[in-house]
């Protein structure tokens, strides 16, 4: 199982991004490093294109200059995220092909879009005009590149579940080349069961998971000829808070875990969402850390370095 990361506080609430806290680059490299052990690592990161980005710009947002937290052992996982309000497909895939080239050298990975079957947050690619063109052409560019320069890295896009399209793979396909498919790598889940659908007390968090994964695979992907595609574990986390425990944070990431290592999920990577809390005020959107905001650990921090050390690959 690929492991990984995202380490920036900031997140994407209801609309906006949240995260009042400044990102502390030493307290995160000392975690990651906590968390990796001597396994292999991936550190998630986001860029954005949008009509105002200067064509010679290469920074990634969030978390800035995330180079410093890689090493020969953890590469980035790089989202490529589409916010054209204009529609300029053109300048996407021009993007694309720059920041490959860019970052080529550290990538492991690149995922173009960033749950785009989501139409009502301008925080995510769904609420941008032609969006499915968008994300359809810039695959077959990305893929194309990192063949040229760095050919082991993979090449996907993502969705979430449960509130979103679940057709969304089929109409990708139906709104672009049919070859598109064939440039993918692996298909991206933001999976955060027990978070926006709160479960019953009693509820069987594993088969949750379990259920999850397997819906995923034959309502969102089989029908769309992506059945036997890798999925990615591309965001999974809760958040703690007030009326959220730190152990239930805890249950939550083993039972996805546990899920995901199944040969029969068809998962090959997992990324948890996120490092540290976002804020430090309690609210929904700014407890999903590992750590608190200010980079203590909390339970599941220690849970998910024993997996990483038993799993990780």
């Amino acid at each position: 199982m690929r492991c990984g990361i995202y380490p920036g506080g900031p997140v994407g609430g209801d609309g906006e991004i949240i995260g009042p806290i400044r990102d502390d680059p030493p307290s995160i490299d000392a975690a990651i490093a906590r968390l990796r052990g001597s396994q292999p690592f991936h550190v998630r990161a986001y860029a954005h294109f949008t009509d105002e980005r200067a064509a010679a710009d290469v920074q990634v947002r969030h978390p800035d200059e995330p180079r410093q937290y890689l090493n020969e052992n953890t590469r980035l996982d790089l989202v490529l995220q589409y916010q054209s309000v204009s529609g300029d497909i053109a300048g996407f895939c021009a993007f694309v092909e720059r920041m490959i080239a860019e970052y080529g050298p550290v990538l492991g990975a690149v995922q173009i879009g960033e749950e785009a079957n989501v139409t009502d947050n301008p925080v995510l690619d769904g609420a941008f005009t032609r969006v499915l063109e968008a994300v359809g052409s810039a695959i077959p560019v990305a893929k194309n590149a990192t063949r040229r320069s760095c050919p082991e890295v993979l090449v996907g896009t993502n969705t979430t579940q449960l509130m979103a399209d679940p057709h969304f793979y089929q109409r990708l396909l139906d709104s672009v080349r049919p070859d598109v498919a064939g440039h993918l790598d692996y298909v991206g889940l933001d999976a955060f069961p027990d978070v926006f659908a709160p479960l019953p007390p009693n509820a069987d968090l594993a088969a949750v998971c379990t259920w999850l994964l397997l819906s995923h695979r034959t309502d969102s992907l089989a029908p769309a000829g992506l059945g036997d595609v890798p999925i990615h574990l591309t965001e999974h986390g809760w958040p703690t808070g007030p009326s959220r425990s730190v152990e239930r944070q805890s249950e939550v990431l083993d039972a996805m875990f546990a899920s995901a290592v199944q040969p029969s999920s068809g998962v090959t990577s997992y990324t948890h969402f996120s490092l540290r809390d976002a804020s430090d005020d309690g609210s929904f959107f700014g407890g999903f850390g590992l750590m608190t905001s200010d980079y203590s650990p909390k339970p599941a921090f220690h849970r998910y370095r024993h997996l990483v050390h038993h799993h990780a690959t």
